[in-house]
């Protein structure tokens, strides 16, 4: 054979398979967002569109296909591939399954699958940027992890949790699949409203302060584009201190054409989180009580040393001034895992029970003087987190927790949730009240909520309530199964935690004196359908240094 000839059919078998490997791309329109129509698409090379029947639903598709391009698309069934593949980005596609065949999750690439076995016939998945996810609503953590990590790669290296993989709580049924990639950059910034002007792009968990800030736009930021699945803290002193705000992309990117007077060109302090998707009911966890049957998707413990779980969000308490006052207490927050929010002192108002009788001596010194507590609470802004106030006794919000408020305000302290303690102590330590029924201590308890949400007008978490341990348990079931109901009704009401006695002999318990068996008031507050914590597409969140109202009237 003379090498002319040989050339040509080589040229020829090189063309056939560049032939072989073309792929098919979206072309659909807005009008019709049905993955399934093979209109919708059309071949890269020949722009030919593909042959009936060859991408429907539960039949095994053979083509490479690719998304690309800003796109809404539904698939009314499984995606089943059988020596096919797609590659998404730019787009969001949401079916029940995917079947068989490689799925690629490119930058912009958003996957929703509502299945409960979400992966099928050994679907191999790669992520190659952080900006894009799988989203299973019906499909946990916990399974994900179990089931499936075998199958999920990221930028083509075996998946490990928390390393190179995420797996984020998608309220108490889903998951938020995605790459966890130090280079991934969330925040883009502009120096000109509206985003125009020079930009920078933000990494995310990293605090990013002063001249260390990308694109030399240390005080030069007026504008910002967030991308969904993430949370960002800005503030004007570089430790995170300061006039400082937080912004929340839950479910759709968040714009923000023009930030607020008082951080535009000012901005010295980026630290962008991955957010977590929680419900309203959590549990307090004091080390000893069974927790897992709870049903809880977050907890606190009155500490900071746990950490999140595949199973629930911790959020961490600074509880006393001990773990706010050094450079290491704001390391160990800012290393928490799945943490958004870090929660301040625990009853600091109390100079002679919990954190608020510490440091010892006078009480000038201590933290239940509320200068000493906001001296100690503005340095949780240096975590770059969404800080929750310190959770006080009932009626500190009009007293105490008021002056600490005004003074936090006063001096550029940043608070972005309230939280609130209520037993009903009020009513009974009065002798007449003492055996009152469930309904009246719940309208009192709806009374005390619009009045501190009137007064704060911030989102409230309720920490720490029960109708009260000197109440029987019928009172309290009562009391109970109004309240619940009505927490979930309240836009304003963020999270709340029964505060469950563990020796199984009170009447608000959770669990009987065996610590196994579930009391009444345990399966009512268990069996409590919970809505989402933080509602709302994206969060442009009021705190106490902008919020419209006369905490710094005097």
């Amino acid at each position: 054979m003379n090498r002319t000839l040989h050339f040509k059919i080589v040229l020829f078998m090189f063309v056939g398979i560049i032939s072989n490997a073309q792929t098919i791309v979206w072309t659909g329109a807005a009008s019709d967002t049905n993955f399934f129509t093979e209109a919708n698409w059309k071949d890269s090379v020949t722009n030919a569109v593909p042959e009936s029947n060859t991408i429907n639903p539960g039949t095994n598709i053979n083509l490479a296909l690719q998304i690309n391009t800003p796109a809404t698309i539904t698939a009314s069934g499984s995606i089943q591939f059988g020596s096919g593949s797609l590659a998404l980005g730019s787009a969001t596609v949401s079916a029940t399954s995917l079947s068989g065949g490689t799925v690629t999750i490119n930058e912009g690439g958003y996957l929703n699958l509502s299945a409960a076995s979400p992966f099928l016939n050994t679907v191999q998945i790669n992520f190659t940027s952080g900006l894009g996810w799988i989203r299973t609503a019906n499909t946990p953590a916990t399974t994900i992890s179990t089931t499936n990590l075998g199958q999920i790669k990221v930028n083509g290296a075996a998946s490990v949790y928390q390393t190179n993989l995420r797996l984020d709580h998608y309220y108490l049924t889903g998951c938020v699949i995605r790459a966890n990639m130090a280079s991934t950059t969330p925040l883009t910034v502009y120096d000109g409203i509206n985003s125009l002007g020079n930009s920078a792009a933000i990494t995310v968990n990293t605090i990013h302060s002063g001249s260390a800030i990308a694109g030399s736009m240390n005080n030069k930021i007026k504008s910002f584009v967030l991308k969904k699945g993430y949370m960002v803290t800005l503030a004007i002193n570089e430790d995170g201190t300061g006039k400082s705000k937080n912004y929340i992309a839950s479910e759709t990117d968040l714009v923000i054409n023009t930030l607020p007077v008082a951080l535009r060109n000012s901005i010295s302090f980026i630290r962008v989180l991955p957010w977590n998707w929680v419900n309203k009911r959590g549990r307090t966890d004091d080390g000893t009580s069974p927790t897992a049957d709870m049903t809880a998707t977050w907890r606190y413990k009155w500490s900071n040393i746990l950490n999140s779980t595949l199973e629930w969000e911790f959020a961490p308490m600074a509880y006393g001034y001990t773990n706010a006052n050094d450079a290491n207490d704001i390391s160990l927050y800012v290393n928490k895992y799945n943490s958004t929010h870090i929660m301040s002192f625990n009853e600091s108002d109390a100079c002679e029970g919990q954190s608020g009788q510490y440091p010892s001596g006078p009480k000038q010194f201590k933290l239940c003087n509320p200068d000493v507590a906001v001296t100690y609470h503005k340095n949780l802004m240096k975590t770059g987190m969404r800080i929750v106030s310190p959770g006080c006794r009932e009626e500190a919000p009009f007293g105490w927790l008021e002056e600490f408020t005004n003074k936090c305000a006063a001096q550029d302290v940043r608070i972005d949730v309230i939280a609130v303690h209520w037993y009903d102590w009020g009513a009974v330590l009065d002798s007449n009240t003492s055996n009152d029924t469930g309904l009246s201590a719940f309208n009192r308890f709806k009374s005390y909520l619009t009045s501190v949400y009137n007064l704060y007008g911030l989102p409230i978490w309720i920490t720490e309530f029960n109708a009260n341990p000197a109440r029987s348990a019928a009172v309290n079931l009562d009391f109970m199964n109004l309240a619940l109901p009505y927490l979930e009704s309240l836009s304003y009401v963020e999270r709340y935690n029964w505060f469950a006695d563990s020796d199984g002999i009170d009447s608000n318990s959770f669990y009987e004196p065996n610590g196994t068996t579930l009391t009444t008031v345990g399966n009512a507050y268990k069996n409590q359908v919970s809505t989402p914590s933080v509602t709302g597409n994206t969060v442009d969140a009021m705190n106490n240094l902008n919020v419209s109202s006369c905490l710094n009237c005097n």
